[in-house]
């Protein structure tokens, strides 16, 4: 036999898709059905290509899939099929499926058959075994299922995907700690911002791998240290709206650092006015509508170089001006506000309007505030910049809790593909026996490609999550 040819990434990558798809339509539609016959189809070609030159093996190991005895390597826009059928091997306590060369002479009839009983497999004890003897009592020898590897062996993780969100959670908490740090000393002296920089340049590279799931961690909630996640939350919205409108490396960095210490002011608003239950006193108000101004002397005070101070005081000093020159604080210098001043403003009204806080219940969806804010576009905010964050958050924003027409709930984890922002990437919840929420299956909408088929599923309205007690944050801090 000669030497198998390396695996092109690209079919890999479809070949797995095409499987995935495959075993999602056999299973929700009759062998007759048309999106039934196209899967088997393109699913049949791949893998004729793939063994022409001898059987292949796909093996799921160490969290990785390699095809061939090739790694797959990670790609975003492949990763819920990854995620589901690493859940789908795991379930059934497959290690590795081996395909022969005699699948060329496999029957459609014959494919779709495997198919339902790989599928079926997970309802009977003793999964692989069943399923072996299925794939015998059917005449099906083109296609073996091998067990999983040592359970702890499996348990080593090299998965890029774990410390990507390992290196975010850690990113996001230390931001929190420093903006808190530097808000305390500011007020007794000179404070340095190296820490500060570094996180900065971390963020900007994360949101440089994963814009989706920083955006997913801005849903992070703190009512007894609103101040400092409000903060953060801002500083991450801002960063992949820069990253989104293609700005430079330094100059993501300075936005960030500006998101960071956007609300420095405020530190020396009390807490029983910033609090509040109820309406403001009108010498109340203008206390809050100092701390811009208030957080430009704190700014000033910072241990840094004189050009790092200049690229970071506008974008703070504006957060609260509208682009029509309303808002706060009132100025006569200028008419036009910074690009860094127009970003902060966009991501610290979404980020205020979408949050509770212990003043105010009356917080909105996702969706609704980009209503709201749209609204407003040409006179609050930068008409192009907003039209640019819509589009970054999609038509359901990133972290948003949805029903879907079926009653199932999700949340909206990402949009992989950059030109489809209407239909999500959808990690579905359920109930465990506690009554909590845990992951489901993940569900990328925009993979169905015929919506009047039978069983399409799509959104039909956002739900706040604390209306179904979700806390978003939990699905995009962890791995489970």
């Amino acid at each position: 036999m000669s030497e198998r040819k390396s695996i092109p990434e690209r079919l890999g990558h479809d070949f797995l898709r095409a499987l995935y798809h495959t075993i999602n339509t056999v299973r929700m539609y009759q062998d007759n059905n048309q999106l039934v016959q196209n899967s088997v189809l393109a699913f049949t070609a791949l893998l004729n290509e793939l063994t022409a030159s001898g059987d292949i093996s796909l093996l799921l190991y160490r969290s990785r899939f390699h095809l061939g005895g090739e790694k797959l390597p990670y790609r975003r826009n492949a990763a819920v099929v990854l995620y589901n059928m690493m859940e789908f091997f795991s379930k059934r306590g497959i290690g590795s499926v081996n395909f022969s060369s005699a699948s060329i002479d496999a029957s459609q009839e014959n494919i779709i058959t495997s198919i339902r009983l790989f599928n079926d497999a997970v309802r009977y004890p003793n999964h692989l075994e069943w399923l072996e003897q299925k794939l015998q009592e059917h005449h099906i020898a083109w296609v073996q299922v091998f067990p999983r590897q040592n359970e702890d062996e499996m348990l080593v993780d090299e998965n890029p995907e774990e410390q990507k969100f390992e290196k975010a959670r850690k990113n996001y908490f230390l931001a929190v700690e420093s903006v808190r740090e530097v808000a305390t000393k500011v007020s007794q002296g000179m404070v340095g911002v190296r820490r500060c920089r570094r996180l900065a340049q971390n963020i900007v590279d994360l949101v440089q791998v994963d814009s989706a799931l920083m955006i997913g961690m801005t849903t992070i909630r703190d009512y007894d240290d609103y101040t400092y996640t409000h903060s953060v939350n801002v500083t991450l919205l801002a960063t992949c709206l820069g990253r989104h409108i293609e700005l430079s490396d330094i100059a993501l960095e300075h936005l960030t650092i500006c998101g960071l210490f956007h609300d420095l002011g405020k530190v020396d608003v009390p807490k029983e006015i910033l609090f509040k239950h109820g309406e403001l006193t009108n010498g109340e108000w203008d206390l809050i509508k100092a701390h811009p101004v208030t957080g430009v002397r704190k700014i000033l005070m910072l241990n840094a170089n004189p050009e790092l101070r200049s690229k970071i005081i506008l974008g703070p000093f504006e957060h609260h001006l509208n682009v029509d020159m309303t808002g706060y604080p009132h100025t006569m210098f200028t008419d036009n506000l910074s690009l860094i001043g127009k970003i902060l403003h966009i991501a610290d009204v979404y980020e205020a309007m979408t949050h509770e806080r212990v003043y105010r219940t009356n917080y909105f969806a996702p969706d609704a505030v980009l209503k709201k804010m749209w609204e407003e576009a040409g006179k609050s905010f930068d008409r192009i910049l907003l039209k640019r964050f819509i589009h970054m958050m999609g038509l359901y924003p990133i972290g948003s809790v949805v029903e879907l027409n079926d009653g199932r709930i999700g949340l909206v984890m990402d949009y992989p593909d950059e030109n489809e922002r209407m239909r999500p990437l959808v990690l579905t919840l359920v109930h465990d026996d506690a009554g909590n929420w845990q992951r489901g299956e993940s569900i990328y909408l925009a993979d169905q490609a015929i919506p009047e088929e039978p069983g399409h599923l799509n959104i039909t309205r956002v739900i706040p999550p604390a209306k179904l007690r979700v806390n978003p944050a939990e699905f995009f801090l962890h791995i489970k």
